[in-house]
């Protein structure tokens, strides 16, 4: 019951962004603790990294005497799929007003490339590997690893996404210190493409299989391999093309193109939110099966 209490919670509140939100703290303290041990070197990343899940071992002693309640509570915090999609329809909503400025910078809560000069439909291919990537990274790891290590494997997980986020690019400052967070990410979040990738597979037709597997053949080019299946995987699913240049301070880093339909637009990110609650309800019911399946 508590999966299914934390995705209703979810369903009808979203993602919390006030101050309270203990993913808010851990995203200040993480901040404060870079800072003090930050050096260009593998060693001290590694030691980020440690300390850094803490909390995450911590926290649920916090909802544990509450019973089922508060751990229905710990486990919505980890989770943000309403709250994802939400802001994707907002980006379709502002597109079909044919309003680009707002739209880009809508886009800048839903990814990190640089969105200045995007036009409406690579704003909406932004939008919607944004959506396919977070369904996994927000939901399905979530969901899975609670199923597998309870609270802890599911905020534990939230971390570990959180650190890669912080700290696993590629860039001067991170190349180093960051390693330890991105290949860390990399395993925590490969079983959970690969669910939503069988999810997405379940809930496609023929055609959209089709699709998937012809993009599939190109997503290991991708230079995240977690993130280039479930995008592949919502490409085929959508009918749709994603991939291409991406630039991220203006840096350009090129990502395979999966050129399995049209360009996307404003019907295409509607799918695409769509799609993404159906696989966030479907990994929903494999965490509750698993979790029945194990008492």
């Amino acid at each position: 019951m508590v999966v299914l209490g934390a995705m209703v919670l979810d369903e009808l509140v979203g993602d919390p962004t006030n101050r309270w939100h203990p993913v808010r703290w851990l995203g200040v303290g993480l901040s404060w603790l870079e800072g003090s041990v930050y050096s260009d070197s593998r060693s001290r990343g590694a030691v980020f990294f440690a300390l850094a899940l803490t909390p995450s071992l911590l926290l649920p002693t916090v909802f544990s005497p509450g019973g089922r309640l508060l751990e229905t509570v710990g486990l919505w915090f980890t989770i943000g799929g309403r709250s994802l999609t939400r802001e994707a329809e907002e980006v379709a909503r502002l597109l079909e007003l044919d309003d680009l400025a707002a739209a880009r910078c809508r886009l800048r809560h839903l990814v990190g490339r640089d969105v200045e000069d995007l036009g409406p439909e690579e704003i909406a291919r932004a939008t919607i590997e944004s959506v396919a990537e977070n369904t996994t990274d927000a939901v399905v790891g979530p969901l899975l690893w609670y199923a597998v290590g309870g609270l802890s494997g599911a905020m534990t997980f939230r971390s570990i996404n959180t650190l890669d986020a912080m700290v696993g690019h590629k860039t001067s400052r991170y190349q180093r210190f960051g390693f330890v967070s991105a290949k860390a990410d990399d395993l925590a979040a490969c079983p959970a493409s690969l669910l939503g990738l069988a999810l997405c597979w379940t809930l496609s037709n023929r055609e959209g299989r089709q699709r998937m597997v012809s993009a599939m053949a190109r997503s290991q080019l991708h230079p995240s391999l977690n993130a280039g299946l479930i995008e592949a995987a919502f490409a085929g699913v959508l009918g749709a093309e994603l991939g291409g240049v991406n630039c991220y301070h203006g840096i350009s880093v090129q990502t395979p193109r999966f050129e399995v339909g049209p360009q996307p637009g404003v019907g295409t990110i509607r799918h695409a939110s769509r799609l993404s609650r159906r696989v966030a309800w479907g990994s929903a019911l494999v965490a509750m099966l698993a979790i029945a399946a194990a008492d």
